[in-house]
């Protein structure tokens, strides 16, 4: 009788450039290999390898403000960059999933604020001094922040990001226009939390910026910075671009793109982590600028208006949410749901998504293992975490294969 053809050995270093490929489902399962697996995975240098390589991976998040929230892409799809089918095929609706794993806001009012590799912050309002979250849909992990002094619930603004230059995200408080408008004696002012101390500092006075912003808008982050629209102090009815620096926590005023027409610049966001804006729409296609350094802007894509009776040139109909791996791009549809431009063929076409019948939000953001509880970990054991990215055992192979019960533990503690 033969002996067993021994299972093949891989060296260390190539084990987690084999695993930043996996997506965050399947690594989050493979966490409970291995005390070597979970250290590996959950390493700060292995999150963000795996982030970089991960960039495609997004999911669209829908926010009902008293209701749960949906979810539409590969957390349900099981594939990269997920692939979309229009209505014009029979079998391929796409179907909403509900998050089940984020309870805190069923039945009670709720904002996102923004988002940043993976992480969500959300404000919620529960009848009493209101919560301050960060969430990671992904890994089903959330963590309350300590709430700012003067806390004014869903009514605030925030931003989320990350600061480069300390290798740390911050929450950003900003003035509120709603705050502003009802609140008696409210003073606008701009507050700091870095994850790292947890606790928020107050910027200098000289540094808040005489504008105020509506508490429904959510912070863009791109360019090391966050952007918020808000309305021009010598004309009320026309909007300004403005800019948070993340490092040097300056703010300033971004031109806006190019108008031959002068239009309001009516939404802010971002595709494929550039930043960008569309005009008000009252035309019947779409511009699409972007824009790398907050001073030129190139057009990224022109989006016709769908045919049919259902045009329209309502103020901020078409909202560009994300590209799918066929260089389509998925569009939000204010009031109508949702539809695919496909630039080679220059077309519109419907989406059906099933489960959706309202959103007040949508949310696109990166699928990630980044923990809201990161900051938390003590200096010395994140380096541990560093130098054990290299030590996973010699059994991919058998993972790989299927070959083993590996995959029978759950992750439903937030903090394994």
């Amino acid at each position: 009788m033969e002996a067993p053809t021994p299972t093949p050995e891989l060296p260390e270093d190539i084990v987690p450039d084999i695993l930043k490929w996996l997506p965050v489902k399947s690594l989050v399962r493979f966490r409970c290999v291995s005390k070597s697996w979970h250290s590996l995975i959950t390493s700060s240098s292995f999150i963000h390898m795996h982030l970089h390589f991960n960039q495609s991976r997004s999911l669209i998040i829908l926010a009902r403000y008293c209701d749960t929230l949906l979810s539409i892409g590969p957390q349900q799809q099981h594939q990269p960059n997920f692939n979309i089918t229009t209505t014009t095929a029979v079998d391929g609706f796409q179907k909403a999933v509900e998050i089940d794993s984020f309870l805190l806001v069923r039945n009670l009012p709720y904002y996102v604020k923004g988002h940043c590799d993976g992480l969500i912050c959300v404000v919620v309002n529960d009848g009493r001094d209101g919560a301050l979250v960060l969430w990671n849909p992904s890994i089903r992990q959330y963590k309350r922040l300590p709430l700012p002094r003067n806390f004014h619930s869903t009514r605030e603004v925030f931003g989320l990001g990350f600061d480069s230059t300390i290798g740390d995200y911050k929450v950003v408080r900003a003035p509120s226009s709603y705050c502003q408008m009802k609140i008696k004696g409210y003073r606008p002012q701009v507050e700091v939390l870095t994850l790292g101390s947890n606790t928020w500092r107050k910027i200098p006075d000289e540094d808040t910026p005489p504008f105020c912003i509506e508490h429904f808008f959510q912070a863009t982050n791109a360019n090391g910075a966050l952007y918020w629209l808000v309305a021009a102090n010598d004309e009320p009815f026309r909007c300004e671009i403005l800019r948070f620096d993340l490092a040097n926590e300056k703010f300033k005023v971004v031109p806006s793109p190019p108008d031959t027409f002068r239009r309001n610049v009516s939404w802010l966001g971002t595709l494929e982590g550039s930043l960008c804006a569309i005009h008000t729409q009252r035309l019947s296609y779409v511009d699409v600028w972007t824009s790398k350094d907050d001073e030129t802007w190139t057009k990224l894509i022109t989006i016709p208006r769908m045919p049919g009776p259902e045009a329209s040139v309502r103020h901020s109909d078409y909202v560009p949410l994300c590209f799918t791996s066929n260089g389509a791009v998925v569009i939000g549809i204010k009031l109508e749901g949702f539809a695919t431009y496909h630039p080679i063929e220059n077309k519109v076409s419907k989406l059906a998504v099933q489960g959706v019948e309202h959103w007040l939000q949508e949310t696109v953001c990166a699928e990630s293992l980044v923990s809201p509880y990161a900051a938390d970990e003590p200096a010395a054991a994140r380096q541990h975490q560093i130098r054990s990215a290299h030590t996973a055992p010699r059994s991919l192979w058998q993972l790989i294969l299927g070959v083993g019960n590996y995959f029978s533990c759950s992750s439903g503690d937030p903090r394994q």
